[in-house]
């Protein structure tokens, strides 16, 4: 299992592991939300209000398949550092399944 120790030091070190990070908070979106590029719930999953719009934008410049770099690199790796708990809980979930089968 992943401590959010490990996540954070990985999201400092790897820029494929901020990008990845876009597109799983991206994902835990609710489908409303990601269309909207909002957060309109407190439901603590994916992105926060405030990084919504930016982290919506980094998503899906990944899933298009660009890298982030320079500034854009910068922010994203905030934004991941910010919600590293709930990259913690999407990690270790992946492991568990990935472990039954």
């Amino acid at each position: 299992m992943y401590t959010r120790r490990q996540i954070d030091m990985l999201l400092s070190r790897s820029v494929a592991a901020v990008e990845r990070a876009m597109v799983v908070l991206y994902e835990r979106q609710t489908e409303d939300e990601q269309h909207s590029r909002t957060a309109k719930y407190q439901n603590g999953v994916g992105f926060s209000g405030a990084h919504a719009k930016k982290g919506t934008y980094y998503a899906k410049w990944v899933m298009g398949g660009r890298s982030l770099s320079g500034r854009h690199l910068i922010n994203a790796r905030r934004i991941a550092l910010r919600h590293s708990k709930q990259l913690v809980q999407a990690a270790n979930h992946k492991l568990s399944r990935e472990r039954e089968e």
